[in-house]
């Protein structure tokens, strides 16, 4: 459903909740029914739940690694007048107390946080990250559109030349299909700092990476449509010069590693710092030493029983609405073999 969408249109959240809805509407959904427990059964599996038990052969675990905020132990020696949030818990500038806000973490939550706050008049300091970034349109058509086409979201956990890139957050791009980098935050009055490396009460210290960390991104973007130039060259296909990189370019940083919060008017901390998943009501030894799920492209060790919606579960779009109807219909395929020898 989310395909009827018009061609480079941005799909807002009510429209892929319908979409969502609409794909859910006539399966037997059983809606606010958490899962407490999930154990073995003889041959199969048994899920406690608070309208009884479910008894079943196969499952499929989708709930994804993404619905436990992390908060940093740092967060634990700011002081205690400074109100302190998870990107989970903002809605708006108006629930924050007045005065700046600090925003911890520049990645997806973070920048685009910082521009709600920096559009609503409010003082901003980022504590920046190494994050990716592209142009939301580049030669005439929206990036994604083309990096579908090079093969850049089927790349696989083993092509990487470094695993630990399964790890990196998401390229940067604005809501509503836009732009958007450290330096047009910065161009829009947020203060970029570095990353924290320590709270004492009201003061916090940063290692000064801003700059590096905006290089960074500069640095992906240019992997990026130097890809897709690459693939225009081998393929003939249509598009228009390239144009300037209007999230580029030099921006003037203050050079701050030490940041009093008083000093600053900082009231309020948002921690913008990712999320994990919680798996505890999983009995079952499919999960590693950290808790989360040991899998190989969502298979796992227990017959009959398989994740679904991780990011790289088999690919780079594995974790985006791009890349599930794919990793699904391979499971759905697993699940009906299984189901056909049993």
């Amino acid at each position: 459903m989310l395909g009827r969408l018009e061609r480079n249109s941005f799909a807002t959240a009510p429209e892929v909740v319908a979409a969502l809805d609409g794909l859910a509407a006539d399966l037997p959904v059983r809606r606010r029914t958490p899962v407490h427990s999930l154990d073995r059964n003889g041959n199969g599996y048994v899920l406690q739940t608070p309208d009884g038990d479910l008894h079943t052969s196969t499952v499929v675990l989708a709930t994804g690694n993404q619905n436990v905020p992390k908060v940093p132990a740092l967060a634990g020696r700011v002081a205690e007048h400074v109100q302190q949030w998870h990107a989970a818990d903002f809605r708006s500038a108006a629930q924050l107390p007045a005065g700046t806000v600090l925003v911890v973490g520049s990645a997806q939550s973070g920048s685009q946080i910082a521009e709600d706050l920096i559009t609503a008049g409010r003082q901003v300091y980022l504590a920046t990250s190494r994050v990716g970034r592209f142009p939301w349109r580049y030669r005439g058509r929206d990036t994604v559109e083309w990096l579908v086409e090079t093969g850049f979201f089927d790349q696989r956990p083993q092509d990487l030349e470094d695993p630990a890139m399964t790890r990196a957050a998401q390229p940067l791009v604005a809501s509503g299909g836009r732009s958007l980098s450290l330096q047009l935050l910065a161009r829009s009055g947020v203060k970029l700092l570095g990353r924290i490396v320590s709270v004492e009460g009201n003061t916090v210290t940063f290692d000064g990476s801003a700059a590096a960390n905006i290089a960074y991104g500069d640095q992906f973007a240019s992997r990026v449509c130097t890809m897709i130039d690459i693939f225009i060259h081998q393929t003939g296909a249509d598009a228009l010069p390239p144009g300037s990189d209007e999230g580029g370019g030099p921006v003037d940083l203050e050079a701050r590693t030490v940041l009093d919060l008083d000093a600053a008017g900082v009231a309020s901390i948002i921690w913008c710092t990712g999320f994990t998943g919680d798996f505890s009501w999983v009995h079952l030894p499919v999960l590693d030493g950290a808790g989360q799920p040991k899998h190989h492209g969502g298979t796992t060790t227990e017959p009959g029983l398989w994740f679904m919606g991780l990011p790289w579960l088999t690919r780079r779009s594995s974790g985006l609405l791009l890349g599930f109807p794919s990793d699904a219909e391979k499971i759905a395929g697993a699940v009906a073999a299984h189901l056909t020898k049993s």
